[in-house]
Formats: structure tokens, C-alpha cells, sequence
């Protein structure tokens, strides 16, 4: 793989040496003379345009083949013919005297690449693929300016009317870069500062209660990935996939919030009070939480206390366990004919609620999903039988949903709570009960069962 400097070179003025006379030279020239470079071709044979554009001066020509010394005095140089000899040599010689030097669809003959260039005004974004595929980096640029191509040009004009008061009042890069940051996610939400308007003090910092899925990192939605890629603070659970933070700018400070297998935990009033002081460090923080923030999660909780402390703080949802994990393995949660009803329950209850949960009212329900209630499941199942609820129950239990190391243990609700036992795993895990888990995969839950028998 070649390591390459990204940058935007200033050619206005600058000599440009562009050898060959046919469409892909052309197609250079053109870009060339945006840049407002000074063109040389060297051609026995131009297209009509380069033509035009010899007879009218606004390139030079040269009209013959190449020549070694055609390379000096140049500030790049270009080799477009079709003659493979030839581009040795232009590489050859431009090399020689360090002068870049690109030939068109050569790779291993250039020592830069061009990117797939999208613009807006000032508002430039360059794609490269290192050579190797030139359509795929205009696919890629292609789906960057329809993202952007809206309103992004028009807030690029207002931060460069701000930039220099910015300056003039922040001295220090760390608080500009901050009070930058804050400006750009207000303009994007539409709130707009008048061009030229004195900026009197930093935002206050945010704070996104965001869902990550339900195991595999790339069940994370959109929205919550791109925050993740722009916060500054990251504070993450257990139950996140620790592959998601790799998506986090690298000086982005990562803050692991959850259990550890010691036994060690942080209590939910400390990461309440390192939520609120990361943001009152007008830092962007995301509380990146496992499954969905208000599903079992007490994002709830969270959301209070910042509220409470003046705090601007948003819920991205995620998709919660107890959808997205029977879904990845067949498991309809309601079926025309099997469910028309479903529940979610905690197999394990906060101290501090005064009524515990009612197991007959949960036994009545078609399909039962049950958080946290590998521990007590025993129990659990047998309270409800006692409501009703057959022991003949179809039940499954799946820990690591959606992960590479899956396990699913089918059975009866009877039976279930000792299949577990046969299978212990100390990953998380959901339990399903109800007549809807016959639709679980057979052939999935069969290769499963033989990798861990």
C-alpha cells in the first residue's frame, strides 16, 4: 500500500508540462486551466479543443514528440500517450530530477495520484483511491456531494466571515477549535449567525445518549456512528462491541463505564457527574450504550440529571436486544398466526421499585422476551408455569446475539433453565419464550449447537 500526504497544491501561474495530444490529455488541461496553471503540451497530434486552445494562446504547444530535456523548468508533469516506452522515459527523467510526476492509469509511474475532486465554491473535497481504481473514488465523491452539496457551501462562507473574530478574541487553537466546533453544529441545526457578529463565549458542551446496537457493530445506525466519529468524549458500557470506538477521531477520549470481570463497576451517580463535567468542558460526549439508551439502559436516568444540571442532551436510538437479536436468528416477535402480542421483561429488578413484576400478567402475554434473566431464570420459568404458562413452552436463550460467537440454546420452559447450565457462557444473553421460537433457524441453531457440543 503506498502511504500518501493528502494535500491541495497552488498552481495559479505555475508551469505545467502535459505530454500527448489526445482526450485524456485534453481532459488534464482542462482541469489544469481551472487551476489557472500555465499549460505546456508537447504533442505530433492535438484533439480539436487542444487545437482551439493552441490557436487562441491559452496553452503552449509544442507540436512533436517527447524529448528528454522537455521535463526541466516544470512544476509537474503529465504523460498521457499511448506509447508505454515513452511514459518510461517522461517518469524517468521527471523522477530523476524531482520533479512529480503522473502517468495516466500507470500507477507504478506516478509519484502522485489525482482525486475525484467534488466543488462547491470553496468547498473542496478530494476522494483518492491510490491509483488503483479511479471509478470507485468518483462513485465515492459522487455520494459526498449529494450529502453536502445542500446549504454546506452557504456555511462555509458565514465560518470564514466569523474566522477572524474568532481569532481576534480566542488566542489559544484549543479554545478556537472549540468555539468552531460549536458554531458548525449550530449553523447545521439552521441556527445561524449573522455574517461578521462578534462571538462573545464557547457554547456549552452536549451530550448523546447513544444506542449501539445489539452486538454487531455495523447494526448501529447512521446517525449514532457519525456521532461517534465526532465526539470528543466517548463513555462506553460492557455490552458495547469495543470494535465501534475504532471509529473514533484519535483524540477522542475513551471512557470504559461498565463491569469488569473483577467485579468492578462504576456506580450510575458517577457516570452521571463525568457526563455532566466532560460537557461542562464544552467537550461533544457520547454515552454509548449497549442496545437501545431507554430500553433497560437508564438513559432515562442519565437524561434527568443533565437536563436537571442545564445540559443539552439528545437520545439516539438503537436497536434494543430483544428486537434485533430474535430477528438476526428467524424468530418472528408476533405472527399472524402464533403472536399477536409481545412483552419485555427485566429478570432483574431494581431495588428501589416497590412492586415487583407480576408473572401472571407476563404469562398471559404470546411472546415473552426476557432481559437479564439468565441468573434467575430457574426461578423465573417456574413462576411462570405457576401463572399458567405450559411447560411445554417452546423457549430459547441466545447469548453474544448477532456476534461472530453466537449461542443459542433451544428448548422447553421446563428445560430451559438447565440447557443453559449444560452451555454456560458468562456473555450476555436474552431468553425467548412463546410458541414464535419454532421459527428459529433450524439450520443455524443446528451448526450452533454442534460448534459448542
Amino acid at each position: 500500500m503506498n502511504i500518501l500526504y493528502p494535500l491541495f497544491f497552488k498552481l495559479e501561474g505555475k508551469p505545467v508540462l502535459v505530454l500527448g495530444g489526445g482526450k485524456i490529455a485534453e481532459q488534464k488541461v482542462d482541469g489544469l486551466l481551472s487551476a489557472k496553471a500555465c499549460v505546456t503540451v508537447i504533442a505530433p497530434r492535438l484533439t480539436e479543443e487542444l487545437e482551439r486552445l493552441a490557436l487562441g494562446g491559452t496553452i503552449a504547444l509544442r507540436r512533436r514528440t517527447f524529448e528528454k530535456e522537455d521535463v526541466v523548468g516544470f512544476t509537474l508533469v503529465f504523460g498521457a500517450t499511448n506509447d508505454s516506452a515513452v511514459h518510461q522515459e517522461i517518469y524517468d527523467e521527471a523522477a530523476a530530477r524531482e520533479i512529480p510526476v503522473n502517468i495516466v492509469d500507470v500507477p507504478h509511474l506516478c509519484n502522485f495520484y489525482l482525486a475525484s475532486v467534488f466543488q462547491n465554491g470553496d468547498l473542496k473535497v478530494a476522494v483518492s483511491t491510490n491509483g488503483k481504481s479511479p471509478t470507485l473514488g468518483k462513485i465515492v465523491r459522487d455520494r459526498i456531494a449529494a450529502e453536502f452539496n445542500k446549504g454546506y457551501p452557504e456555511l462555509l462562507e458565514t465560518l470564514g466571515d466569523l474566522r477572524a473574530s474568532v481569532h481576534s478574541i480566542y488566542a489559544e487553537p484549543e479554545a478556537r477549535k472549540s468555539v468552531f466546533e460549536s458554531i458548525v453544529h449550530d449553523e447545521l441545526k439552521r441556527r445561524y449567525l449573522p455574517a461578521g457578529q462578534r462571538v462573545d463565549a464557547p457554547h456549552s458542551g452536549k451530550v448523546y445518549l447513544v444506542g449501539a446496537g445489539p452486538g454487531d457493530p455495523e447494526l448501529i445506525t447512521v446517525k449514532g456512528l457519525r456521532l461517534l466519529q465526532q465526539a470528543d468524549v466517548i463513555a462506553y458500557d460492557a455490552l458495547v462491541n469495543f470494535e465501534l470506538l475504532e471509529s473514533a477521531k484519535p483524540s477522542c477520549e475513551k471512557i470504559f463505564v461498565g463491569k469488569r470481570s473483577d467485579g468492578h463497576f462504576v456506580r450510575q451517580e458517577e457516570i452521571n457527574a463525568l457526563l455532566a463535567r466532560k460537557a461542562n468542558e464544552n467537550k461533544v460526549v457520547v454515552r454509548l450504550k449497549g442496545g437501545d439508551p431507554f430500553v433497560f439502559g437508564r438513559g432515562a436516568e442519565e437524561m434527568d440529571y443533565l437536563q436537571d444540571a442545564g445540559i443539552e442532551v439528545t437520545a439516539v436510538p438503537g436497536i434494543t436486544a430483544g428486537t434485533g437479536i430474535p430477528s438476526s436468528v428467524g424468530i418472528p416477535l408476533t405472527h399472524r398466526d402464533r403472536s399477536s402480542s409481545v412483552v419485555f421483561v427485566t429478570g432483574s429488578e431494581s431495588d428501589r421499585k416497590e412492586k415487583g413484576v407480576d408473572w401472571r400478567v407476563i404469562a398471559a402475554v404470546d411472546t415473552v422476551v426476557i432481559y437479564m434473566g439468565i441468573t434467575n431464570l430457574r426461578s423465573i420459568a417456574l413462576k411462570l408455569m405457576e401463572a399458567g404458562r405450559s411447560p411445554d413452552t417452546p423457549a430459547a436463550a441466545i447469548f453474544d446475539g448477532t456476534k461472530a460467537g453466537e449461542i443459542i440454546v433451544e428448548g422447553r420452559l421446563a428445560t430451559i433453565a438447565d440447557q443453559i447450565d449444560e452451555h454456560r457462557s458468562e456473555a450476555p444473553g436474552i431468553v425467548i419464550v412463546g410458541e414464535v421460537v419454532e421459527f428459529l433457524d433450524s439450520k443455524r441453531s443446528k451448526r450452533n449447537q454442534e460448534h459448542h457440543a
